[in-house]
């Protein structure tokens, strides 16, 4: 710093980006992607738009979109209820915090469902092992097409592990992802990176020192595909959210991306 500062002149840049290109998958998304403005995210590397209610109902409209991962991606599914009011949720008579979700509604031919992903699932919650498996046999299970989209997240339960099992699921969900595309090259896939989470838990086991490490590797795995990338880490730093499941506006603005990328 210069001695005797005595004020800083801040003049306004003449020159202004644009972006015109409609968010879609298969985009790069540089760092950061984003930042935030009165409570909105708004992306650096596409033009996104804000979805409103009616906006959101037109763009759901016939989709089946299957969520696999862990709890961060299961508040998307109790986030939309809130906003599309026609969504409800079907009983499938399974029981915890963990078994299976699916929102449906009937009359626009709509289908959501969120699935946890299999082990290293770390939790002192009771659930079921029936119809339970890892997500590369999940994905390729799914025929897809060009209504249906695919969310996956993992990392928050894979950091007190040695990273190679992080590795290998990786590895292995790209696979996967690759023979979903040579069936059906219109499916939409969306990778949600994982988050920031509180800074004094557990912080050996869970810290996100871990989590950066399995975020940069989740990028670097997934940047050939043709994918949509969520950047919860960048998204959640920029909110300053510091807690393991982020607060509502923040789930709404990783819908509001997701919704871009799909419709």
């Amino acid at each position: 710093m210069m001695k005797d500062l005595k004020h800083i002149d801040v003049s306004r840049c003449n020159k202004s980006e644009k972006m015109t290109a409609k968010c879609q998958v298969g985009m790069k998304t540089p760092v950061p992607g984003g930042y935030t403005l009165k409570g909105r995210w708004i992306t650096t590397f596409c033009n996104q738009i804000q979805l409103d209610t009616i906006k959101i109902n037109d763009c759901l409209k016939g989709k089946l979109i299957y969520l696999l991962g862990d709890s961060t991606l299961r508040q998307w599914i109790y986030y939309l209820p809130k906003v599309v009011k026609t969504l409800k949720f079907f009983d499938l008579h399974e029981t915890g915090m963990f078994k299976k979700h699916v929102l449906l509604d009937a009359e626009r031919h709509t289908q959501i469902q969120w699935k946890k992903h299999s082990y290293p699932f770390v939790t002192f919650q009771l659930y079921s092992l029936i119809d339970d498996d890892y997500m590369p046999r999940e994905i390729d299970r799914l025929p897809g097409d060009k209504n249906t989209a695919i969310v996956i997240t993992f990392g928050q339960h894979f950091r007190p592990f040695p990273i190679d099992i992080f590795l290998r699921r990786a590895l292995s969900v790209r696979k996967a992802i690759e023979r979903l595309f040579l069936r059906s090259p219109a499916t939409k896939v969306i990778i949600k990176t994982e988050n920031i989470r509180e800074m004094h838990l557990d912080t050996e086991r869970f810290g996100d020192f871990h989590g950066y490490i399995q975020y940069l590797i989740m990028k670097d795995i997934f940047k050939d595909l043709n994918v949509g990338v969520i950047d919860a880490w960048d998204m959640t730093i920029a909110y300053g959210t510091n807690t393991i499941h982020p607060p509502d506006h923040v789930i709404g603005s990783q819908i509001n991306m997701f919704l871009n990328y799909i419709c």
